[in-house]
């Protein structure tokens, strides 16, 4: 609550400060020209326009609402322009782009100009946030003038596909949170939502035809955090889940057209079909003896490609296309592992008779077999960029996510392209390196990673690069099982991605800030639970050169705001101590480092400290960690900063990849050694595992080592920070070694079986 009065009496600042110096429209307009004056909504404004066109209708009638709404103000339609105090609304081909507009703003007159509805529609939306942020209130507001500064606006977007992906079958999401998210999505001009309805975890759509998808398929065992596979648990097992039925998606696909807005249904093929095979185990493959292939492999179960799985994918998408109307059709054909079509006969023989040399074969003609279909019906197919294996479907449009070099391949073939990397285009990423933040997938896409992506990657001709239609940001909810944890994870990201979209040439990322610290109260009038993680603080550590003490800096922050920090844990603010240098740290704090903004907290970052013998002492690895989870430098297990309890990506964990952990620490002089703590991390569902055994041993001299202490069977299903305390009972030493064995291939029925484990190790404490 504390940082959202901080927000709102910011956004009063920014109001008085900032309107008169910027345009407050996200996404920013391509062309805009500021003129002198305001034009003033009263009782007595008039719009013009012709009210015979349904679709004009639609698209003015966000204005018309909430001045109602907000204001108390219903504007008069009339079939002639009065000389002033008017809004008028035309179509003109003289606009060119479809989604384009022409905005005159004067102090007599609004003049809105565009090709088609969606233009006027967009129009609008510019028009609003223009207006002051109370516009948003559902209740009215009294003593605020309603008014928009004069302007002319000549406006389009760069790419036609500007889209979100929200996954509601690992965590089912409310229906009411759908139409919510499509609101917001038409706030930002944003035409494209992306449901991924099928997976492993969970079957969303209701199928008339298929009735066990929706009655098993929709409820696997456990409560909405337990991700497992099992849906055989009947009937006394707690169950979770949940569908869409028709006639819910036809009226989500109703609303969403009011808003100008596509929805695209997704029905996960080969893989993550789980779901599926728990309702119809038919479907899946079998081995010689006729029976399905043991777990694990059914994590990523592929259908079989029997005859009788295309009738069932034919049926289903036939009625998926009766209630969505959209040119594209999504058909997944990601992280397909493929392992029971290398064993099954049926796919064997499948292979035989159609001539393919590989399994990777046999996925495109399962692909190009989905779209020959799909093609008859009048529409096309999008799948990820794993459908350029064994050969691109003729039609196909590829949405590139392992990184960008898909998306490059598929232009250069001549595919459209839907650029959405994960790198900055995934939003089940943390944001920040905060310890604060919310569990979440894995990695780290920050605010400021989103809006300086541009969707056309290097290396494409003027012609391949027209290929690339657009991007889009996806929300995959593993460890997202709320609508409120979503809206976290979505936004402001969503909203930088929006002006990625738009624009081919954007602000500098200090003034699209200024932006959105005024946009961000409009979310308010929504209730959406944001992130406040708007920079990239970061807190790193050093020991001093000359003093020899252990000092704390903050990095990330733009030069012009203001740094304030506390050591006791307490929130900083402008009263607290001013950062002008590295911090000494000499005793066990918490650091909270905040950044304001016009004497305003606007984002903060805190690190726990501890104290001890090993801090900031000569430490040594016999193999650095992983690049990908070293960001903390090798010294970073006796750094003094204690990594997260709950993510081993806050760049304070080193991470290897099956290999050993051997770590030294020369105390400088000989210590009375009491306890030695040591931190590690588990996750199996994420490849990290606690290490087999872990031993401390001691030196003199740091060559010859005996070891005094060592734990073994230290397996756990405990996700999370795990911590071993070793007596050592007052040893006098100078040197200490840390050895932790890593396991080396994960077991057979878990997730990653065969693989190497991950071992994570974060801090050292000495006592």
């Amino acid at each position: 609550m504390l940082k959202r009065f901080f927000i709102v009496a910011l956004i009063f600042c920014l109001s008085k400060v900032t309107l008169g110096q910027t345009v407050n429209i996200i996404p920013y307009p391509q062309n805009v020209k500021p003129t002198s004056g305001d034009f003033t909504f009263n009782k007595a404004t008039k719009i013009v326009y012709d009210q015979a066109d349904n679709q004009l209708n639609i698209a003015t009638s966000p204005l018309l609402i909430k001045l109602q709404k907000a204001a108390g103000l219903k504007l008069k339609s009339s079939g002639k322009a009065p000389s002033a105090n008017y809004i008028s609304v035309a179509l003109t081909d003289k606009i060119t782009h479809p989604e384009g507009y022409h905005l005159d703003i004067s102090t007599n007159h609004i003049a809105i100009e565009a090709k088609t509805p969606v233009g006027v529609f967009y129009a609008i939306q510019s028009v609003l946030q223009l207006l002051p942020v109370e516009i948003e209130s559902a209740v009215i507001v009294q003593n605020v003038q309603w008014k928009v500064a004069c302007m002319d606006i000549e406006d389009a977007p760069a790419f036609p596909y500007r889209g979100l992906m929200l996954d509601v079958a690992r965590h089912f999401m409310p229906y009411s949170f759908l139409e919510k998210l499509v609101d917001l999505m038409a706030m930002q001009k944003m035409n494209t939502f992306h449901l991924h309805l099928t997976d492993s975890q969970g079957w969303r759509f209701e199928s008339k035809k298929y009735p066990k998808l929706t009655q098993i398929g929709a409820y696997r065992k456990g409560t909405p955090l337990n991700t497992t596979y099992d849906y055989a648990s009947r009937p006394n097992d707690t169950l979770y889940g949940g569908y869409y039925t028709q006639d819910q998606l036809r009226k989500l696909v109703a609303y969403a057209q009011t808003k100008f807005i596509t929805i695209i249904p997704e029905i996960e093929m080969p893989a993550h079909a789980e779901a599926a095979l728990a309702s119809y185990p038919e479907l899946a493959c079998l081995d010689s003896a006729g029976k399905r292939f043991p777990y694990p492999s059914q994590i990523q179960n592929e259908f079989c490609t029997k005859d009788s799985t295309f009738t069932f994918l034919t049926d289903v998408l036939t009625e998926v296309m009766d209630i969505f109307p959209s040119k594209y059709i999504h058909i997944a054909g990601d992280e397909a592992s493929k392992v029971n079509w290398r064993k099954c006969p049926i796919c064997q023989k499948r292979m035989k008779d159609e001539g393919l040399t590989s399994v990777e074969e046999l996925q495109s003609y399962f692909i190009k077999r989905i779209e020959k279909f799909v093609n008859e019906k009048g529409r096309n197919i999008i799948g990820w960029d794993e459908i350029l294996q064994g050969g691109l479907a003729p039609n196909a449009t590829v949405m590139s996510w392992t990184g960008e070099q898909g998306g490059i391949d598929a232009a250069k073939l001549g595919h459209k392209v839907i650029m959405t990397p994960q790198q900055y285009c995934y939003f089940d990423h943390y944001q920040s390196l905060d310890v604060a933040e919310p569990s979440a997938f894995g990695g780290l896409t920050t605010l400021a990673n989103v809006y300086n992506y541009h969707p056309i990657p290097a290396g494409l001709t003027d012609e391949q690069a027209k290929l690339i239609t657009g991007t889009q940001g996806n929300l995959w909810t593993e460890y997202v099982p709320t609508s409120s944890h979503a809206e976290y994870m979505y936004f402001p990201r969503a909203t930088a991605l929006a002006e990625d979209g738009w624009n081919d040439t954007k602000q500098p990322y200090d003034k699209f800030l200024s932006r959105l610290l005024v946009y961000l109260k409009r979310l308010d009038y929504y209730n959406v639970n944001y992130s406040r993680h708007l920079f990239d603080i970061q807190i790193n550590t050093k020991i001093d050169s000359v003093s020899h003490q252990l000092m704390a800096g903050a990095l990330g922050v733009p030069v012009g705001y203001d740094i304030y920090y506390t050591m006791d844990g307490s929130a900083p603010n402008t009263s607290s101590a001013k950062y002008t240098g590295p911090i000494v740290i000499n005793k066990d704090a918490v650091l909270r480092i905040g950044v304001t903004y016009n004497g305003r907290l606007v984002d903060e970052v805190q690190k726990t400290f501890t104290f001890n013998k090993a801090t900031g002492k000569t430490s040594t690895l016999k193999t650095l960690p992983n690049r990908q989870y070293g960001s903390g430098g090798e010294h970073a297990w006796n750094n003094g900063i204690l990594g997260s309890d709950t993510r081993y990506n806050d760049g304070e964990w080193l991470g290897w990849n099956g290999r050993d952990f051997e770590g030294t620490i020369d105390f400088g002089s000989t210590q009375d050694l009491n306890t030695i703590t040591t931190r590690f991390f588990n996750r199996p569902p994420d490849w990290v595992y606690m290490p087999q055994w872990v031993s401390i041993s001691v030196s003199d001299n740091g060559v010859d080592y005996k070891e005094i202490s060592r734990k073994t069977d230290l397996q756990t299903n405990a996700s999370g920070l795990q911590v071993l305390k070793f007596d050592m009972n007052h040893t006098q030493a100078r040197y200490i070694k840390i050895n932790a064995k890593c396991v080396d291939v994960i077991p057979r029925g878990l997730t990653g079986a065969g693989s190497p484990a991950w071992l994570f190790v974060d801090e050292v404490i000495v006592n």
